[in-house]
């Protein structure tokens, strides 16, 4: 009986440790199972949340847009990290340096250039930029070149015309200018149709580049007289004729009707002309005329300058209070109210030159 006892022993401990290991080595699997499952849900999750490359791209524009031009830097240099063969963070991250480091925008996108296998459409891009690049810099040498490289590889290319013509025309080459605009006239239909006064001033001033008065002035009084005038063409012909003083002032008055961003300048220029003729009351007139047509907020603050040196404050009075009554609430309006609202002359002479110069910024139209 001793022995059946301790035989019946013996197997019934060993069952019992059998059963102890075997349950560990499940728990063992399923801690591990679990701990993979969370991990690999947490890599899975956050791979999720973050942004692919072309997002992140999205994004950079976004941020450029409002303003935010550290964070779209940091964005491009980030998808660069990535994937150094993004040619599009390339471009834009020079374009983004250019105003800080124009040379560090330059490095940037002439290694676009030397890679191997570039796209027509992005080689364009890259020598575009290159081409601001110099421009910013002040190389308009080097920038020409590019733009030279943009027509080789497409002779249609709008804007590098544009640019080129651009140069040219402050260069004063207007050979060149002429060239580069009877191509844009040939590629162009719309440009043809607004810009055949422009094309005739190019020609205008090639000959008075080379004294051929006559032909020049053929081919200005022809830009002049376009339905769609190129401005520049009344300008020139006023500065021309500045010993005529009716026909001067009349060329000056086509230049700011055709070029109201640039009106101070004619009508500083026709009280020039009038002043230096003893013409003084036509100054007053030029004005009076010109707020019969259409209000003009610098006509507004000249005329009532004018009336105050002549000390007629009532009918200075009245004429602002007109425009006040009408639909003409602008800030010109208001200053001159207050210009007139004041008895000190420092005080309205700063009015009068702050008008002056939120007209000449544009804020007033």
């Amino acid at each position: 009986m001793l022995l059946l006892a301790k035989n019946s022993v013996f197997p019934i401990r060993s069952n019992s440790l059998d059963f102890t290991a075997l349950s560990n080595l499940q728990i063992f699997i399923i801690l591990f199972v679990f701990l993979a499952l969370i991990i690999f849900f947490l890599v899975n999750n956050r791979s999720k949340n973050l942004p692919t490359d072309a997002e992140a791209f999205n994004y950079a524009l976004k941020a450029l847009v409002s303003g935010d031009k550290d964070r779209a830097y940091n964005l491009l240099r980030e998808i660069i990290s990535k994937d150094s063969n993004n040619i599009d963070a390339f471009l834009l991250l020079g374009d983004i340096v250019r105003d800080k480091d124009v040379n560090q925008a330059i490095k940037i996108h002439q290694s676009i250039i030397l890679r191997p296998k570039i796209s027509k459409n992005k080689k364009i891009e890259a020598h575009t930029a290159l081409a601001k690049d110099f421009l910013q810099s002040g190389d308009k040498s080097k920038a020409e070149d590019e733009l030279n490289i943009i027509l080789k590889i497409d002779s249609s290319n709008k804007w590098a015309l544009l640019m080129l013509k651009e140069i040219a025309t402050k260069n004063e080459n207007w050979k060149e200018a002429l060239t580069h605009e009877k191509k844009l006239m040939k590629i162009d239909l719309d440009h043809k149709k607004n810009d055949e006064s422009m094309l005739n001033y190019y020609i205008a001033m090639d000959y008075k580049s080379k004294d051929k008065i006559k032909n020049y002035l053929h081919y200005l009084e022809k830009s002049a007289a376009a339905e769609n005038i190129y401005p520049e063409s009344a300008l020139e012909l006023a500065q021309h004729n500045k010993d005529n003083v009716e026909t001067a002032i009349s060329y000056y008055k086509l230049y700011a009707k055709n070029k109201p961003s640039q009106r101070t300048l004619a009508y500083n220029k026709i009280e020039n002309i009038l002043f230096d003729n003893k013409q003084y009351d036509e100054v007053e007139i030029l004005y009076k005329e010109l707020l019969e047509k259409s209000f003009d907020g610098f006509a507004l603050n000249r005329l009532v300058d004018i009336l105050l040196e002549k000390k007629e404050v009532s009918e200075a009075h009245d004429l602002v209070d007109r425009f006040m009554k009408s639909n003409y609430s602008c800030h010109s309006i208001r200053l001159n109210k207050l210009k007139l609202d004041s008895e000190s002359f420092e005080v309205r002479k700063s009015i009068s030159s702050l008008c002056n110069e939120m007209i000449k910024d544009e804020i007033i139209k």
